[in-house]
């Protein structure tokens, strides 16, 4: 999905933070890193990485708090319902965005699948911190020990690369 470019709106759970995306995709993919699972409750989780320290427009009057997580990690909540809304590592670039909270569902049913559910064109196309994975993930994305490229995993974690560890 590299290359492609995010325009969209998205907000919080209650409603209180909205804000808009604008940038190009550097990274569509499920993250397995601690951070991601303790700060979400969940593992893996969806992120689009949207180029731009800049990507991210709070709009109206954000009720949103900024967080420290682990370190340079940064995590962007509402407060008043506490969604995580962006995540980010401070000079790196980037804007991580959870795309379940974005303005991109379809909206009618299809075929395929609900209203509720993301377009297919915004599946993820990789694992990221397949090492911290919860259980192994049986899917053909490949899977990366940390950011890949040259760290590719098997499903049960053991290196792709020959000689690998």
């Amino acid at each position: 999905m590299s290359g492609q470019i995010l325009d969209a709106e998205g907000g919080c759970h209650c409603g209180e933070v909205r804000f808009r995306v604008q940038g190009e995709v550097l990274r569509n993919v499920y993250c397995h890193c601690a951070n991601c699972t303790a700060s979400k409750g969940a593992s893996p989780v969806h992120l689009l990485v949207v180029g731009g320290e800049d990507s991210v427009r709070w709009l109206g009057d954000p009720e949103a708090v900024t967080t420290r997580s682990s370190g340079a990690l940064r995590l962007v909540s509402c407060s008043v319902c506490l969604c995580p809304l962006v995540q980010y590592r401070e000079g790196k670039g980037f804007r991580a965005v959870f795309p379940v909270l974005l303005d991109l569902r379809r909206g009618v049913v299809g075929d395929d699948h609900g209203a509720d559910r993301l377009p297919d064109e915004w599946a993820p196309t990789a694992h990221l911190n397949y090492e911290n994975r919860l259980f192994d993930w049986h899917d053909a994305l490949p899977k990366f020990r940390a950011f890949g490229p040259g760290d590719e995993l098997e499903s049960d974690g053991r290196s792709k690369s020959p000689g690998g560890a």
